[in-house]
């Protein structure tokens, strides 16, 4: 290949990536209009390569026809450059008009999304219709008539897809996150307009090969390596295959790796990697003999093969990912290394031979330069339908239907036919001794596709979040029972339309896992699940209209629509399948979705929120964990204040926020966009290092003798009993954390960001820091807000309350949930006090009953005043043999939780020697555990482990 082909080639590498760059920035800006959903991915996405598609046909024929095809190059790529400059300005009005429109909840799915399809072409039809035929024109002026192979196409090609890699990688883990979606097209843009000017100059000086004679370019129909039309056909089977099988690679690969925003561009990276790599191979390697038929059904079973050898190994790349976890824990550089080896295992191979694949479909249609540009266009084409058809099948039809795996065994299989029609056209059709290693591949390929494949183990164990882990493994025993433990853990599971989901069973009962993340434990994640709604409705008494966002287990809109002052729960869920969820733990949920007042939509909530012209005086929101792609944009100051503006007057919206695995930066920036939102901010913890941000645009000030009596009121009673074992307003208290003035102090800080649409900085920095064991920041808050003064809720007579004894109850929850990170001295000492504390921490973190027993005697014995104190001295009571001591604690216990006053009453009898009384009392505890949703289990599994 000649110098001018390989010049020539750097102006596509710049192409790429500069289309990569705008193809990644335009799909975040439109997710912020029309929602995450498939179907508002999939207009988007259709519109885009459906335009490529497009420009390759129309532009195609020009490219062949015009004198000098680099200059018509520049034209397109100054079209380009000017439109995607202008591209955030469209999408400004894009957005006017959808939300004016009132988005799919008004209009409905299929005028919705003819709508979304229409607005999509005004902002990128005339970018990706130029896109589509720069490929043409290029090729145009670098392929001589002397190309048979048409090598120079594959050279151009492939370098043009080495710039997507470049692009992809840039965008996602510089651009994006420094500059932000705006500035990261317009600097896109300058690029495009510079290469324009190159190509410029380059036409200038650049001679042309010229065209030879017709005569010599014809080929005769017994001289056709292919028929045009089945050419076209395989062209668009292969693009369906690719899009449905990238569509598989991001559904499997994002529970290994974590499903973050790094997570899938890693695997677009990589699958463009491959496709250049086999566009280099294909222009660099081989002989100058014409590709054949038999030589694209090779082609086409290589591929195949490709995809199934990851298939089969199946759960043993989970294993390997977990070992290579370390290596993000060391650098985020070498986590990216860790990432990258498993996606090349999987993607790798089939996109070299993909990426070898297309330049032999070009070359089957002609050779040399005649027709060129028409040829790559009508090739482009095709490929562009059968990627738009394997997107909206995989989307909405075939991942649902077949499952993740599934469809990795029917694209597997659809290339193998393709093979076998390529070979029954071929002319060695009719000799045994050519065909033998196609069949030989063939049944290769499925007999590997026989094997288990992935699992629960690589789907549903919590890899990529790095929740699961080998310590304890020594031998392939070891590691068998491990992955067998794994999948019988697994109730059910099933591909959706949005997501994978999972219900599986864990210590305490039901969770579900989306897209291989737990997203909630019925019974664990309790204690935030139910009250992140029910405290909206405390602090707000007058609440009648609720939203909330995420279903999840039902938790928070089935204790919601239990108050009996709710007239109306709306509940917006993205995921069909989780209503299945929420039916299995009706039990833990007030049977939520038999509940009238609750009213559950599917689609998005942004785009709920965007549209819609109700106002709530509760909206509640737990969402899954902002690290999670896309999950970041219900984090945002423009999300917020849509919030905001939905909000009543005396309306309250409570955001769940973790406060695990994640920096000191990323906190200040959550902080700080709430503040930019919200009047005024409270913060409260509804379990370790789970926080809840209240925002409002009133004070919340509260009469003391009120809020102590309505939350003596059901439901709030029974929930403060079974998520906080909390009794009474100190309980309750217990939870505040900090007022406003520590929101507008971290917000003021300086250099601390607000996180936008325009700029996420929340989903970068925490998708940094998924699986790492970074400090608990809710300590460090506490202690902020002790120092301003602002660690006490707005009350109207705060002198009533004891905050000393607040302060025991903040101890005391944090280690009866065995949270180590509780430090004393972020509370008051007091002696009076003191005693409670130290035997608090003696019994739930060091499991010391004697300790605790003896703090507490010397201290006076003084009487419980909640369900963790009183379970610990009914205990050390009973451990001591004690029965005039533990009996009336029992009794008292039994009035909340008879399974465990029965176990600790076991234990009494135990001590006592009375083992005949003990044996039945166990039987009924037991009964007792199993008709009872919220019963604790502590004893319990202390008995079993016995």
């Amino acid at each position: 290949m000649s110098t001018r082909t390989w010049r020539l080639s750097t102006l596509l590498l710049g192409s790429g990536c500069c289309a990569l760059i705008y193809q990644t920035a335009w799909i975040r800006e439109f997710r912020l209009i029309f929602g995450a959903s498939t179907a508002a991915s999939a207009a988007v996405l259709a519109i885009f390569i459906g335009g490529l598609g497009l420009g390759g046909w129309l532009l195609g024929r020009r490219a062949d026809a015009h004198a000098r095809p680099i200059l018509f190059y520049a034209q397109l790529e100054t079209i380009v450059a000017i439109s995607a400059a202008l591209s955030p300005l469209l999408l400004l009005l894009v957005r006017e008009l959808y939300v004016y429109l009132g988005g799919t909840p008004k209009l409905g799915l299929v005028v919705g999304t003819a709508g979304r399809l229409l607005l999509s072409g005004l902002v990128l039809a005339i970018p990706t219709v130029a896109m589509g035929g720069t490929l043409p024109a290029v090729a145009r002026a670098a392929t001589g008539g002397d190309d048979v192979r048409r090598r120079n196409v594959a050279a151009l090609y492939a370098l043009n897809t080495v710039g997507a890699v470049i692009g992809t990688l840039l965008s996602t883990f510089v651009l994006l996150e420094a500059l932000g979606n705006r500035e990261t097209l317009w600097l896109a843009a300058a690029l495009n307009l510079l290469i324009a000017m190159v190509a410029r100059q380059l036409d200038r000086v650049t001679t042309l090969p010229a065209d030879l004679p017709a005569a010599s370019e014809a080929v005769s129909p017994s001289e056709a390596q292919a028929p045009a039309g089945f050419a076209l056909l395989a062209s668009g089977v292969v693009g369906f295959a690719f899009f449905l099988m990238e569509l598989v690679w991001y559904r499997m690969l994002g529970p290994l790796l974590g499903g973050t925003v790094f997570t899938f561009s890693l695997i677009l990276a990589v699958a463009l990697a491959g496709i250049g790599i086999g566009g280099l191979v294909y222009a660099v390697w081989g002989s100058e003999r014409r590709p054949s038929l038999r030589g694209f059904a090779a082609c086409s079973l290589l591929e195949a093969l490709a995809m199934a050898i990851p298939y089969a190994l199946g759960d043993r790349l989970a294993v390997l990912t977990v070992v290579l976890q370390p290596l993000g824990h060391a650098a985020f550089g070498a986590g990216v290394f860790g990432w990258s080896a498993i996606a090349a295992i999987v993607v790798l191979p089939a996109s070299i031979v993909a990426g070898y694949q297309f330049p032999m479909l070009i070359a089957l249609l002609g050779r040399g330069r005649l027709h060129v540009g028409r040829q790559i266009g009508l090739a482009y084409a095709a490929n562009t339908i059968g990627a738009i058809v394997g997107s909206l099948a995989g989307g909405f039809g075939l991942l649902p239907w077949l499952s993740a795996p599934g469809a990795w065994r029917f694209v597997t299989i659809s290339l193998i036919a393709l093979s076998a029609a390529a070979l029954a056209l071929s002319d060695d059709r009719r000799s045994p001794r050519k065909l033998l290693p196609h069949a030989a591949l063939m049944a290769a390929t499925l007999l590997l596709l026989t094997a288990l494949g992935p699992t629960a183990v690589w789907r549903h164990s919590g890899v990529g979040t790095g929740r699961a882990a080998l310590r304890g493994i020594e031998s392939a025993n070891h590691l068998k029972a491990w992955a067998n433990g794994v999948r019988r853990s697994v109730v059910w599971d099933g591909d959706g339309i949005e997501s994978s989901v999972a219900l599986v069973r864990d210590g305490s009962g039901y969770a579900f896992m989306v897209n291989g993340k737990a997203d909630g434990s019925a019974r664990y994640d309790s204690g935030t699940q139910v009250m992140v709604g029910l405290l909206g409705s405390i602090l707000n008494p007058h609440a009648r209209r609720a939203m909330v966002i995420g279903l999840g287990t039902g938790s928070t809109a089935g204790w919601l629509g239990a108050v009996p002052a709710i007239e109306r729960v709306d509940v917006v869920e993205l995921e069909p399948l989780i209503l299945d969820v929420a039916r299995a733990c009706r039990d833990v949920n007030h049977n939520v979705l038999e509940n009238p007042k609750v009213h559950i939509t599917i689609g998005d909530a942004r785009e709920a929120l965007l549209t819609s012209r109700e106002t709530y005086d509760v909206i509640a929101s737990e969402p899954s964990n902002p690290f999670r792609a896309g999950i970041a944009s219900l984090f945002t100051r423009e999300y917020y204040r849509a919030v905001n503006d939905r909000l009543s007057p005396d309306g309250v919206f409570v955001q769940w926020v973790q406060a695990y695995e994640i920096d000191t930066t990323t906190m200040r920036t959550v902080f700080a966009t709430m503040a930019a939102s919200f009047p005024y901010v409270e913060t409260w913890e509804t379990r370790p290092n789970d926080f809840v941000l209240v925002g409002s645009k009133r004070p919340l000030q509260h009469r003391t003798s009120e809020l102590a009596a309505r939350i003596q009121e059901e439901p709030f009673r029974t929930a403060l009993r079974n998520v906080w074992q909390a009794v009474d307003l100190t309980g309750v208290l217990a939870h505040f954390i900090a007022g406003d003035p520590v929101t507008r102090a971290i917000a003021s800080a300086p250099g601390v960001d607000v996180n936008t649409d325009d700029r996420n900085v929340v989903e970068f920095g925490l998708a940094r820091s998924v699986g790492l064991n970074t400090p608990t920041v809710i300590a460090s808050v506490r202690q902020l807000a002790a120092t301003l003064g602002a660690n006490r809720p707005l009350l109207d007579n705060p002198g009533t309350v004891d905050w000393t004894a607040v302060d025991t109850a903040w101890i005391g929850f944090h280690v009866a949930e065995q949270d180590e990170a509780t430090e004393v001295q972020f509370v008051h000492p007091t002696a009076t006090e003191d005693a409670r504390r130290q035997a608090l921490v003696s019994y739930y973190l060091r499991s010391n009953a004697g300790t605790a027993r003896e703090v507490l005697s010397a201290a006076g014995s003084p009487a419980p005043r909640d369900l963790n104190e009183l379970s610990m001295v009914a205990d050390i009571a009973a451990r001591n043999g004690d029965e005039r001591a533990a009996m009336p604690f029992i009794e008292q216990l039994r009035q909340f939780d008879g399974g465990e006053a029965d176990t600790i009453l076991a234990m009494l009898r135990v001590a006592q020697r009375r083992f005949d009384e003990a044996a039945p009392l166990l039987q009924q505890a037991f009964a007792q555990y199993r008709r009872t949703a919220w019963a604790l289990t502590r004893y319990k599994g202390r008995w079993l482990e016995r």
